[in-house]
């Protein structure tokens, strides 16, 4: 049964309090980067310091499927991220939320006579009072939210104080409650200390696993990706360690970009041990979706091309993989060129009929008196097509070429020069 209401609703993610010696409490920055996740679910989030995160999701529920699945990719998503265990709620206010996450975490409310019922039997301390508040309250005989609710307002701000009431008040819709969402970020920085130190590049994968799934949030918050970014290693007593990541176009596929990562990791070696990871990419780009085919047709995948493309210049290193173009010279073993992999794309050259398979060297034919010979007599089948250039380098060339025919079928591409002694050369198979 779809869910009734339609107005805005929040996804209150709080952080329980540490235990004694569990460590310190959630920084304002670890706030920050469950707010810019959350960015993947919503376009408002908001900061509650020092423990919680507000996400408008009446607006994106239909898109993921219902309030119970949000959840669900919340808590998986912060678990990957490292900020597991937390508290959810939903409420048609952020205080109401907060207040349910705390006290009664999981629970789904949609509609405001549903949240008032649910807020009654939590105890008064979620209001966060002061100890004179707190003692203020239960010399008033209130331990529960609904007997601070069937309290008149005016008599109960003034034994209590405003703080706690009017806290209540919001989470009940009484009093506005207005938010100020982070405004959309035109750059990444994430960082991450590792437990211990270290100078395996490998335990430093779960760091940056946690930070390449917050980018990845990021970005399909803003509908963005991204073409360069850059993982810096912190050491104590040497100059950091920057790996950049390259991709041939602009992209947020969480997988890939870790097999990347991952590989440009293998191949460094640490001056020193390494005490934090960061994550940075300057420029969030615009990111564009493939739109398939209703009947795919195989091997002709550019994005399989390019992910094989940028796993082998990982693995490999840019300077160890090309690839082929041609070139606007007329001699054949001169008229193509390597270009970096991830070189803009050029308008191809024009160029005649051409075998796929040129000699590094052109080999001498036999001339038996009518002809050249290769594996018997040769029979033309086109040509001559004249090529003469080279003057402006000192190796030039005159040549007539033919494609021929050997007695086996096979077709050959071979010239005959124009200066003595007249030889006939093979410099080519076609397929």
């Amino acid at each position: 049964m779809p869910e009734p209401h339609t107005g805005p609703l929040w996804l209150a993610i709080h952080l329980p309090a540490p235990t004694a010696g569990a460590g310190p409490a959630p920084a304002g920055d670890v706030l920050e980067q469950i707010a810019l996740w959350g960015l993947e679910l919503t376009h408002q989030a908001s900061l509650e310091p020092p423990d919680t995160v507000f996400l408008e999701v009446g607006g994106s529920r239909r898109l993921f499927g219902g309030l119970a699945e949000i959840q669900r990719r919340a808590h998986e998503a912060l678990t990957d991220l490292g900020h597991g265990p937390v508290a959810l709620a939903t409420a048609p206010t952020p205080q109401g939320a907060r207040l349910l996450a705390r006290g009664c975490p999981g629970v789904q409310v949609t509609e405001g006579p549903a949240l008032r019922r649910a807020l009654m039997p939590l105890p008064c301390q979620l209001l966060d009072p002061t100890s004179a508040q707190q003692a203020a309250l239960e010399a008033l005989g209130l331990s529960r939210l609904g007997d601070c609710l069937r309290m008149p307002r005016s008599g109960l701000r003034r034994r209590v104080g405003t703080a706690p009431v009017r806290r209540l008040e919001q989470a009940v819709g009484e009093r506005p409650e207005p938010r100020h969402c982070i405004p959309p970020p035109q750059r990444y920085r994430g960082r991450l200390e590792l437990p211990a130190p270290t100078a395996a590049t490998r335990a430093t994968d779960f760091a940056l696993q946690r930070l390449l799934r917050a980018l990845v949030g990021v970005l399909r918050g803003l509908d963005a990706g991204i073409q360069q970014a850059a993982v810096v290693l912190e050491h104590p007593d040497t100059p950091e360690t920057v790996l950049t990541l390259g991709f041939l176009r602009p992209t947020r596929d969480l997988e890939h970009m870790t097999h990347i990562a991952r590989h440009r990791l293998e191949r460094q070696t640490l001056p020193d041990v390494a005490v934090a990871v960061r994550l940075e990419a300057d420029q969030l780009l615009p990111y564009h979706g493939n739109s398939g085919q209703l009947f795919e047709d195989p091997g002709t995948s550019g994005d399989a091309i390019r992910t094989l493309g940028e796993r082998l210049i990982a693995r490999l290193g840019a300077d160890a993989v090309h690839r082929l173009a041609t070139y606007p010279d007329p001699r054949p073993e001169r008229a193509w060129r390597r270009l970096p992999l991830e070189h803009p794309g050029e308008p191809t050259a024009v160029t005649p009929q051409r075998p796929v398979w040129l000699l590094p060297r052109p080999q001498r034919l036999r001339d038996g008196g009518h002809g050249p010979h290769w594996g018997g007599p040769l029979h033309l089948e086109t040509g001559p097509e004249r090529i003469e250039g080279g003057w402006w380098d000192g190796d030039d060339i005159a040549r007539d070429y033919y494609v021929a025919r050997t007695p086996a079928g096979s077709r050959l591409w071979i010239f005959r020069d124009r200066r003595p002694p007249y030889a006939w050369h093979l410099h080519g198979f076609f397929a």
